[in-house]
């Protein structure tokens, strides 16, 4: 009995001691939103009035907790958010329709320091393991992907990799459970196969330090998206919405990106002034317009770049940015890229934060943009006889203008 007795006490003291070492961290937010549509044909209903300019307001609640720990090599950490599409936690009020929550980080790491090179293995549910621009351009900073996450290190050189798990491809096209059947029947015809859907990634890259001030890192990435083959993005910019403007019936019409397999150039600039410049390209592979009788390239192309002033760390600190980014209507999967910002877009972000206390931060953020092929959802150019709408779309082109005031807490 005394040993059990013993046992129970030494039990109790390395639970408390292991929880000691844990992590907390957590913000919550608030977001007021403010966006302009017009597809510039002055369309107006049966009254007169004015059917092409669309204006939307909202505000959002975000909120996260998680807590983090470990012991020697290994580390673990699970965490919730508000729940909303894979590229944001932002959840519109509904009163108590948003309420749900879901699991946002659920993860353990092994890392290992072999001398020429550190190695650090994280599997689960995971924050992404790539370097990517701050404006969001190929991956959301909400997404979160399933399966494994490498990162090797070489002093300055270094290597991030992936095995993310999509989902279940199931034989009609449909990604996202997160399991499947098959039998040696439907294995053995293609158009009834099942299987995983995996993004594999794969991002060198390179540190270098010129001075105090002057340092800069590039990555090149190539990410192939195996068995991905249900993306579709929205034509127009992305939006649909002009359900009431007959005569935009071609808006909202998506194209399908499937299997992407995109190269990734990134580069980013610590300059002197507390200055920073970033620029990054995405070059996605070859997708045609569903045409029957001629075939019309779809941009594969995404490029940004901007300057950054300042950096939001401390009480009454502040930064100011601006980036000019064109994204290709087949050159992101807008599944996860910055829900703001979608394919067939091209336009200005200006952005600017401050900091009323160590933790408590004001942003805003302005986006101007426009739709940038000008395209039906088969290829013809808009206003063409051939084209969805005929001559009557001569005019159209979707603009957007979108602004944000956020305030959050962090801990």
């Amino acid at each position: 009995m005394k040993k059990l007795i013993v046992l129970a006490v030494a039990a109790m003291f390395a639970t408390n001691a292991f929880a000691a070492d844990m992590k907390w961290n957590g913000s919550a937010g608030w977001r007021y939103e403010s966006t302009n549509y017009d597809d510039q044909l002055n369309s107006t209903n049966a009254t007169g009035q004015n059917m092409s300019k669309q204006m939307r307001r909202a505000h959002a609640l975000r909120a996260n907790l998680g807590a983090t720990g470990g012991s020697g090599n290994v580390e673990y950490g699970a965490a919730v958010r508000t729940n909303n599409a894979a590229n944001t936690d932002w959840a519109n009020v509904n009163n108590a329709a948003d309420l749900t929550i879901g699991l946002s980080e659920a993860w353990f790491k092994y890392s290992h320091d072999f001398g020429v090179v550190d190695v650090a293995a994280t599997i689960g549910r995971q924050a992404n393991v790539f370097a990517f621009d701050a404006s969001q351009q190929l991956f959301d900073n909400d997404v979160h992907f399933d399966g494994f996450g490498w990162k090797f290190t070489m002093g300055s050189f270094g290597l991030n990799a992936s095995q993310y798990i999509l989902g279940a491809h199931t034989a009609n096209g449909t990604v996202g459970a997160s399991s499947y059947t098959k039998t040696d029947a439907t294995d053995a015809v293609p158009t009834t196969q099942n299987k995983f859907s995996v993004l594999y990634g794969f991002q060198p890259w390179m540190n270098w330090k010129f001075t105090d001030e002057i340092s800069t890192m590039f990555a090149v990435g190539y990410y192939l998206w195996n068995n991905y083959d249900s993306p579709t993005n929205t034509i127009h910019g992305g939006y649909n919405t002009f359900t009431l403007n007959t005569s935009a019936s071609g808006a909202g019409a998506t194209v399908q990106v499937d299997n992407p397999k995109q190269w990734q150039f990134y580069n980013t600039w610590s300059l002197p002034f507390n200055l920073g410049f970033s620029w990054e390209l995405v070059l996605n592979k070859k997708y045609y317009y569903p045409l029957a009788t001629e075939t019309i390239e779809m941009d594969n192309t995404a490029f940004t770049a901007g300057l950054a002033y300042g950096k939001v760390k401390r009480a009454h600190d502040w930064a100011i940015g601006y980036n000019y980014g064109s994204k290709g209507l087949a050159s992101v999967i807008n599944t996860f890229t910055y829900d703001k910002f979608a394919a067939d877009n091209k336009g200005h972000t200006i952005w600017a934060k401050y900091a009323l206390a160590d933790n408590f931060h004001l942003g805003w953020k302005g986006l101007f943009l426009k739709e940038k092929a000008k395209k039906d959802e088969s290829g013809r150019d808009i206003g063409s006889a051939a084209a969805t709408g005929g001559t009557a779309m001569a005019n159209y082109e979707q603009k957007t203008n979108y602004w944000e005031l956020t305030a959050g807490v962090t801990f």
